[in-house]
């Protein structure tokens, strides 16, 4: 066993007194003190531990803190969505016989006949509120250019608010499976500007006095209960209602989305989950399943306000009661921060909702309401990546060459020196 060890310790002094670390042939040096050798021993672990903590510290800064945000201010190259706009028929006359407000925000019931009603029931009422397309929307413009409104607008899943239909939203695709936006602001677009003239007759007025609201929203939020009573829209015959914006753009580089999803702490629209119940991620879509799982594990069912998963069913009046008395637990901020994180990508809006005034109406029962952008972007965040492999690989090899003068080729020497240059050994 000496033997052995003693043979084993004569190839490593071969290394070390011909590796070209610095420092380590001073250890094994015979004409050198004692004294000599532990100075050298002292600065070399000494060197040795700074070039760890170095490495160590670029490896954490790698894992941990890839991703950084900033602010661009190079206009003139941008491209960004118009927003989304949404109009949601909230309560109707026949949702007014069971509930005085939005049975989506979970409120009680007001009426006797209500703890009667089967789910059926419910979900006809609902039925009820559905406008069509054509019936509301009169007339389209986008810059000055006439477009078809109901190609556009479309029916949204129901989200607890009531019937919705939008345009210019990721939530929606097209024939081919691709996302429903089509407008955008660019240094080629001389506008930002949406006109949509509703029709206001008898017939829809009766919806629109129940209860109506008109949402501005980036392109992947939906209208859900904690915005839906946020801003109020006042809409008149015979009047044009100004709604003015601005927007800031967040962009991603295409590298940001190869770092794992804990680390830049957000999920691009197309990362959903297998049992998703939405098309595409958003922290909205995201905490409608969390209320609508809730409401499964609590009560066995869902409001009928609500989009309802396969397997499961909508609930009846009673059942109703035990969602509302579990909104707290359904609809429990704690949950959404656990398991819904906030998209990456998406445009930051201010609004500013204007008085209606009067304007040359084409029809007694028309209504205007009119979207303008104020002022083309300016700045938007960039998203980007702080430190690539390559990055990595240039400081650990800058730390291991200033504490330790190695270079790759030092790790070669190791197999050289200590089992193929052995019939050297003293």
């Amino acid at each position: 066993m000496r033997i052995k060890f003693v043979w084993w310790w004569k190839i490593i002094k071969q290394y070390l007194r011909n590796s070209s670390i610095h420092g380590v042939k001073y250890l094994v040096d015979d004409q050198l003190s004692c004294a000599e050798r532990l100075f050298w021993l002292f600065f070399c672990v000494l060197s040795w531990y700074g070039c760890a903590n170095m490495i160590n510290n670029v490896l954490k800064n790698y894992i941990e803190y890839r991703v950084a945000l900033t602010t661009d201010t190079t206009y003139l190259d941008w491209e960004a969505p118009f927003p989304t706009v949404v109009f949601c028929i909230t309560s109707s006359s026949a949702i007014g016989k069971y509930f005085k407000r939005n049975p989506g925000l979970f409120t009680n019931y007001t009426n006797a006949k209500f703890l009667q009603a089967s789910s059926e029931d419910l979900l006809s009422t609902y039925e009820k509120m559905r406008v069509p397309c054509a019936d509301l929307l009169a007339e389209c413009t986008w810059n000055k250019m006439k477009f078809n409104c109901c190609a556009e607008f479309r029916e949204l899943k129901k989200t607890g608010v009531g019937y919705c239909i939008a345009m210019n939203t990721f939530h929606l695709k097209n024939e081919q499976g691709e996302p429903s936006v089509h407008f955008f602001v660019n240094r080629t677009v001389q506008y930002g500007d949406l006109i949509i003239d509703l029709h206001l007759d008898a017939k829809i007025k009766k919806y629109l006095f129940a209860g109506f609201s008109v949402h501005i929203i980036n392109n992947f939020q939906l209208p859900i209960f904690t915005n839906v009573e946020k801003e109020e829209t006042r809409i008149k015959a015979g009047r044009t209602t100004r709604m003015e914006f601005t927007m800031e753009n967040t962009f991603n580089e295409d590298r940001v989305k190869h770092v794992a999803v804990k680390y830049r702490n957000c999920h691009f629209y197309y990362e959903t989950q297998e049992n998703n119940l939405f098309d595409i991620y958003s922290s909205d879509s995201c905490y409608l399943q969390v209320i609508i799982e809730q409401m499964i594990k609590l009560c066995g069912c869902v409001n009928f306000y609500y989009f309802v998963p396969r397997g499961a069913r909508a609930c009846n009046a009673t059942e109703t009661l035990c969602i509302i008395a579990n909104k707290t637990n359904i609809t429990s901020q704690a949950l959404k921060d656990e398991h819904c994180l906030p998209n990456c990508e998406g445009t930051g809006l201010i609004v500013n909702r204007l008085e209606p005034q009067e304007y040359d109406a084409p029809n007694s029962t028309y209504a205007r309401l009119h979207f303008a952008l104020l002022s083309h972007p300016t700045m938007r965040y960039r998203r980007y990546v702080t430190n690539d492999l390559l990055d990595v690989i240039v400081s650990i090899g800058s730390a291991v060459g200033l504490f330790m003068g190695a270079s790759i080729l030092s790790i070669f020497e190791l197999p050289y020196w200590l089992f193929i240059r052995r019939d050297k050994i003293g």
